[in-house]
């Protein structure tokens, strides 16, 4: 089972409704939910996911922009620049607790989500892989 692919799948959650609109995020998103449960669970769902993530040319170009992040960030997530010194700083990462979805915040602004598993609000984490 690659582990690769189920940082993606926790990835991409955090995004369905961006990328496929309301209605086709919440099946695709019952279809991811239930891969983590299985893979959490010791099933090999890699081919599964796999096709997951081909069932749309926009989910799927997200899915291989995450896996080939050697930190496995989404498109545009790769830190900002601040004014001043030139630093660049990683942009806030958050997680479900039970290790279902992986969401960055891109404005200190916005709302952080809950887990659309478990219902709990998502907790910051260290950036890099979950």
């Amino acid at each position: 089972m690659s582990e690769d692919l189920l940082i993606a799948a926790r990835t991409v959650r955090g995004y369905l409704e961006e990328l496929l609109g309301a209605d086709a995020a919440g099946r695709m998103d019952q279809l991811l939910e239930s891969l983590l449960i299985r893979a959490a669970q010791g099933d090999d769902v890699d081919e599964e996911l796999a096709a997951a993530f081909s069932a749309d040319p926009t989910l799927r170009s997200f899915a291989a922009a995450v896996l080939a992040d050697p930190a496995h960030r989404p498109p545009g997530v790769r830190g900002v620049r601040l004014s001043g010194d030139g630093e660049i700083v990683d942009i806030d990462r958050f997680h479900c607790p039970e290790g279902d979805v992986i969401w960055y915040r891109f404005e200190v602004g916005e709302e952080i989500p809950d887990c659309p598993t478990h219902g709990e609000r998502l907790t910051r984490t260290e950036a890099g892989p979950a």
